[in-house]
């Protein structure tokens, strides 16, 4: 049987959970948080088996998905996503994890020198929500979601792609019947951004994208969106964390 352990793969220390991490609060599971991205020789080692988790969930970084010589971790994080595919395991994955989760689920990620695009960052509402979907369906009234991307996740024809922007046309997909990648940062709460902009190489991210007073702009319209935008990622997270319950028989 499953145990409760949701396991948290991390990638760089200020991308933390967030929000998801509030949305398991009191629901009797155990959160496994781990960064496996700077072990030189990366292994399940001390890792829990992926299919007795109870949830698996990727969050970003900055690397490209596809690094696997600079970064020997995300072939194993690949790894560890397919087997949860196979094994029927909730997953999320959120920017960096849903491009893993998208290789792990035999699509392409492609660069935005590749793509001709600038990197999406900002906050901008999606496009084109399915309603109908419980995780990504609440966020269809949503004022705005944060962007901070460069690369993108290239959908099949039969990629079931659950939102789009104006830039990407893969903001959110379903890779299984209980496992979603999104592209956006649905766990960034206005503090949680304060920690990333004290980060100097995410401010010179933000200024090289949207100019000198970035830091400020970004701020600004996260607090905008936050009264409407919270209540609206809890009903997502929460059917995530019923998944987590009902496979951990909680």
């Amino acid at each position: 049987m499953p145990t409760r352990t949701v396991l948290i793969l991390q990638h760089v220390e200020v991308e933390k959970p967030g929000l998801i991490l509030d949305a398991l609060d009191g629901s009797g599971l155990h959160l496994d948080i781990r960064n496996l991205i700077d072990a030189p020789a990366p292994s399940t080692d001390g890792l829990p088996r992926v299919s007795d988790l109870a949830g698996l969930v990727v969050m970003g970084g900055p690397m490209n998905a596809d690094d696997t010589a600079a970064h020997p971790a995300l072939k194993l994080e690949r790894d560890l996503l397919a087997d949860a595919l196979r094994s029927g395991v909730p997953t999320l994955g959120v920017c960096l994890g849903a491009q893993l989760l998208a290789r792990a689920h035999g699509l392409a990620v492609r660069t935005g020198a590749e793509l001709g695009r600038a990197s999406e960052i900002g906050w901008s509402a999606l496009h084109d929500v399915d309603r109908d979907d419980p995780v990504v369906g609440p966020l269809a009234d949503a004022p705005a979601v944060l962007h901070w991307h460069g690369d993108r996740i290239a959908p099949a024809a039969d990629t079931r792609v659950l939102a789009r922007t104006s830039t990407t046309e893969c903001q959110a997909f379903r890779a299984g019947p209980a496992a979603w990648g999104i592209q956006f940062h649905l766990e960034v709460t206005p503090g949680l951004l304060d920690e990333w902009l004290a980060e100097a190489s995410f401010a010179a991210e933000a200024s090289d994208a949207l100019g000198p007073d970035a830091a400020a702009r970004l701020r600004a319209d996260a607090r905008a969106a936050a009264p409407a935008l919270r209540p609206l990622a809890e009903r997502s997270l929460a059917h995530l964390r019923t998944l987590f319950m009902a496979r951990a028989d909680l």
